[in-house]
């Protein structure tokens, strides 16, 4: 493994924090929890928006980091993380479109920071992780509005300025590109009846790649040492057979995944997103060209949990993959095969910034022998090694999650990724008492051993 490896792992502050009397609603705080309700809302958010968020909903409590992140922190040291990926919270630090500081909001962060570095422990920042503010959609409908820019301006130039003295790593956005999917939740977006869903995807697209831009101009000025990247779904797809048609499906999947990585690592938008944006009628000025051209990403941050498959029959289930339960593919050859990819096509640093398996956790004695997330993690580890081997520049991985949190899909607790179980349910937020799972012990030893030891 290189050295020095930023072994660690991730949070997000709206899965976890909670402290909801002391900040704004997030675009999640009002979806209800479920599979299928989260799901519905995301095709048509319109329906919820103006409800005020419901006591039960998950996010609003999450586990109570926001109380407990000293006590939280400390485990993670004992846990024997090198860095910690989490998110500020936009709604914490501006309370409405005023844009007034929240000088209780930035010393929460203040506080976070302090505590990691004193346990030693890198601090890495999102500046959003689906948790954008309710307001900026009420008010100018998220990203699809160019005045979302602008106030991302003042936003990050305001938590730049404060915690750059102490945080070298920042990334600007989770998952850029499941915005395709998830219009809402990333972009901010509702599509307005007889809207066309794709133009304000691509406008929506087009401003958050010039906010992107304006992040790593913003810490290079203030700061040139800073580090920045962004955060992309890294999903390989394979066709199904060897039809000329499969294949052409694959190719157009790659392309919608990479598109955005094109465009903030080249300084560029790639020919076929370009005809896109001109096709859906997206004004690109000339000077925010010039912005993406001189303002680059530093490094490349990424998730992994699963592949995808191009049929042109329909056929979404890869026979060859097992399954979560939850239904997400366990493919950790494809964790080596997406690393190889990105880095051949773009050969800029990549930090892994999520990698981990969602699924139920049991609490025996005590006691929660998670061998099955032993299993999973060390196969994803050994083919992160390969591609090192092949000549990746991965420069730290990060599982998700260090504890146990609120799900973006299904917004449930059940649905488990951590090493620290939190103690609460779908319903009722309990006692939330830390237990550490067998996996704790386990990634502990990891990381002591570089990566060496897995078994």
């Amino acid at each position: 493994m290189n050295k020095p490896f930023l072994w660690g792992s991730s949070i997000s502050g709206g899965q976890c924090e909670g402290g909801f009397a002391s900040r704004s609603a997030t675009v999640v705080d009002v979806i209800p929890q479920g599979k299928d309700t989260r799901f519905a809302f995301m095709n048509n958010p319109g329906i919820y928006i103006n409800q005020q968020p419901q006591d039960n909903y998950t996010s609003q409590v999450g586990v109570e980091f926001y109380s407990h992140y000293k006590e939280d922190i400390a485990l993670y040291a004992k846990l024997g993380l090198k860095a910690l990926r989490f998110s500020v919270l936009w709604s914490r630090v501006f309370l409405d479109e005023n844009m007034v500081e929240n000088e209780e909001g930035l010393k929460f962060y203040d506080n976070v920071i302090d505590e990691l570095i004193k346990h030693g422990i890198e601090p890495v920042i999102t500046t959003i992780h689906f948790d954008m503010p309710l307001w900026l959609v009420k008010k100018y409908n998220g990203f699809a509005n160019r005045k979302a820019v602008e106030l991302y301006q003042k936003y990050v130039e305001t938590i730049v300025k404060r915690y750059h003295d102490r945080v070298k790593y920042w990334i600007s956005f989770c998952e850029i590109n499941v915005m395709n999917h998830a219009l809402y939740m990333v972009g901010g977006a509702i599509v307005q009846q007889g809207e066309n869903r794709e133009q304000v995807l691509h406008q929506c697209a087009y401003h958050k790649l010039l906010a992107n831009a304006w992040l790593v101009k913003t810490c290079h000025e203030i700061d040139p040492t800073l580090q920045v990247g962004c955060e992309v779904a890294g999903t390989p797809c394979y066709p199904l057979t060897s039809s000329p048609k499969d294949y052409q499906l694959m190719v157009e999947s790659e392309r919608s995944n990479n598109r955005y990585t094109d465009v903030m690592v080249n300084g560029r938008y790639p020919y076929y997103f370009l005809k896109e944006m001109l096709e859906y009628g997206i004004e690109m000025k000339a000077e925010d060209l010039e912005i993406l051209k001189e303002n680059t990403l530093d490094f490349i941050a990424v998730s992994y949990y699963k592949s995808g498959l191009a049929s042109h029959e329909g056929v979404t289930s890869n026979p060859c993959l097992e399954k979560t339960a939850f239904g997400w593919t366990i493919d950790p050859e494809g964790f080596r095969i997406m690393l190889n990819n990105m880095y051949e096509r773009y050969e800029v640093p990549i930090l892994v910034v999520e990698n981990g398996l969602g699924t139920y956790d049991k609490v025996e004695d005590g006691q929660i022998h998670d061998k099955y997330r032993i299993d999973y993690l060390a196969k994803h580890i050994e083919q992160m090694k390969l591609a090192i081997q092949d000549g990746v520049n991965v420069i730290g991985y990060l599982t998700w999650a260090a504890m146990d949190l609120v799900s973006t899909t299904e917004g449930m607790m059940s649905k488990r990724y951590g090493f620290i179980y939190v103690d609460r349910t779908d319903d009722d937020p309990k006692e939330c008492k830390r237990i550490r799972k067998d996996s704790f012990y386990w990634y502990k030893n990891v990381i002591q051993s570089n990566g060496n030891e897995l078994d």
